[in-house]
C-alpha cells in the first residue's frame, strides 16, 4: 500500500474533526442553515396586541357593570313608588272598612239589643230612649246611616223613598200619627211586625195589625 504524505493525513484528520464537531454541537433555536445565521427574534408587538385584545373584554365588562349600576337606582325608585302606591291603597281600604258596619247578624237580632229600654223623651241609649232616638241609634249602628232625632224629620228626609204598605221590607221605617202630624216611628220586621219604643212599655215588638197602631199608620220610607 502506498503511504500518504504526512501533510495529507493531517489535513484529512483535521477535516474529520471539524465534521464531527459540527454534527455533535446542537443547533440553537432559530438557526437557519440556508442563511448561515440565526433568524431575527420576533418583536413583542403581537404579544402587546394580544394583551390589548384580552384587556378589551375586561373594559367592556366594566362598562356594562357601570351601566347596570347606573340603571339600578331607577329600578329601585320604580319599586319604591309601586310600594308607596300599594301602601296608600291598603290605607284607603282600611279606612273604608273602618267606616263600614261590622257584620251583626240579622237586623232584628241587632235591634233586640234595645229590648227592655224604658221610654224617656229626648234620650237615645239602651236603657232609656224615645222612639226616634231608638231608630236613630239602630240605623247608625247597623246601616251606618245618620238620621234626625225626630220622627217628623225622618219622615220628611229626602233620602227616604216612599214605600206602599204591601211592599214593606225588613228595615223600612214605618210612621204613625195623624193627617197633620207624625209623632211616632218604628222599624219594620219580617212577619208584618215592627220594633219601636212605646211610651208605655219601652222598646217592644208589635204586630202591624195592632188595633192601636193600625189606624194611626201614615206610611213607610226606605233609606237603604
Amino acid at each position: 500500500m502506498a503511504a500518504f504524505p504526512k501533510s495529507v493525513c493531517l489535513l484529512v484528520l483535521a477535516g474529520l474533526c471539524l465534521w464531527s464537531a459540527g454534527c455533535s454541537v446542537p443547533v440553537r433555536t432559530g438557526y437557519d442553515r440556508k442563511i448561515g445565521g440565526y433568524k431575527p427574534v420576533p418583536t413583542s408587538e403581537p404579544a402587546e396586541e394580544a394583551s390589548q385584545e384580552q384587556a378589551a373584554p375586561t373594559e367592556n365588562a366594566t362598562a356594562a357593570a357601570q351601566e347596570s349600576a347606573a340603571a339600578a337606582p331607577d329600578s329601585s325608585k320604580h319599586e319604591n313608588s309601586a310600594s308607596r302606591v300599594r301602601q296608600a291603597a291598603t290605607r284607603k281600604e282600611a279606612a273604608r272598612a273602618a267606616q263600614r258596619p261590622e257584620p251583626r247578624g240579622s237586623l232584628e237580632n241587632y235591634a233586640r239589643g234595645w229590648m227592655g229600654a224604658k221610654y224617656a223623651y229626648g234620650q237615645a241609649t239602651k236603657t232609656r230612649t224615645d222612639c226616634s232616638g231608638f231608630v236613630m241609634q239602630v240605623y247608625k249602628g247597623y246601616y251606618n246611616i245618620a238620621l234626625d232625632h225626630s220622627s217628623s224629620g225622618m219622615y220628611k228626609d229626602s233620602r227616604g223613598s216612599k214605600v206602599s204598605r204591601g211592599n214593606l221590607r225588613e228595615g223600612d221605617l214605618v210612621f204613625f200619627g195623624s193627617f197633620w202630624k207624625i209623632d211616632h216611628v218604628g222599624i219594620y220586621l219580617k212577619g208584618d211586625r215592627f220594633i219601636h219604643a212605646s211610651t208605655s212599655k219601652g222598646v217592644i215588638i208589635s204586630p202591624m195589625s195592632d188595633k192601636y197602631w193600625s189606624h194611626k199608620y201614615q206610611g213607610g220610607r226606605r233609606f237603604k
